[in-house]
């Protein structure tokens, strides 16, 4: 496991620890394949965002109760617009089979948009990533709440509204994370894999 302990040990001592950059991810279009396959791009996006997270090692680190830990799992926990037009939460297990995640993708998907109450999940581990759309915006910068600014090691990711011009695709990437684990080059990491696995979706939107 990476030793992040100097970097965890600094960053510890701050009021506010987390790294937040947002960033403009580009790519091969990859929404009109999806969408002639009856994929929602979103879909394409969270499971693109799994599996890059699982593959750039820092994005794997967490801390629980002081001890860094390594992620081999993943759940996937975004925000659903309820049928109340209020927010509320889907969370589904991240797997590499796409058309297994998209099928549990949809289930839960219709089931938290008609949910009265809030479908929160009990933290007891931090095996999760936790992810948001804003189809309507082009942000330039997101601040993501925290329940206790010490404890921010779940990484948070934002993506906005697309803008689809010659062949390609673009559209804004916010990225939280805990600094003791994560640093701006791991981030930059993570937006370059992030284009390329969506641009390989591109010949092949359904796997």
């Amino acid at each position: 496991m990476i030793d992040r302990s100097r970097q965890l040990a600094l960053f510890d001592r701050y009021d506010q620890p987390a790294v937040n950059i947002t960033a403009m991810a580009d790519c091969p279009d990859f929404v009109p394949a999806a969408k002639a396959a009856g994929v929602p791009p979103f879909a394409r996006v969270l499971h693109a965002i799994g599996r890059v997270s699982l593959e750039i090692p820092h994005f794997r680190l967490r801390v629980l109760d002081g001890r860094v830990s390594e992620v081999e799992t993943l759940d996937l926990s975004y925000t659903v617009l309820g049928q109340d037009g209020n927010l509320n939460f889907s969370t589904i297990p991240y797997m590499a089979d796409f058309q297994a995640f998209l099928d549990a993708y949809r289930t839960d998907r219709a089931q938290a948009r008609v949910a009265l109450d809030l479908r929160l999940t009990p933290l007891v581990t931090r095996d999760y990533i936790f992810a948001t759309c804003l189809p309507w915006l082009r942000f330039t910068a997101i601040q993501h709440p925290m329940a206790r600014f010490g404890d921010c090691s779940i990484p948070n990711i934002a993506v906005g509204r697309f803008r689809h011009e010659g062949g390609r695709v673009d559209f804004p990437v916010a990225i939280q994370a805990h600094h003791g684990l994560v640093d701006g080059i791991h981030i930059a990491r993570f937006i370059a894999r992030l284009e390329e696995v969506l641009g390989d979706a591109v010949n092949d939107p359904a796997r």
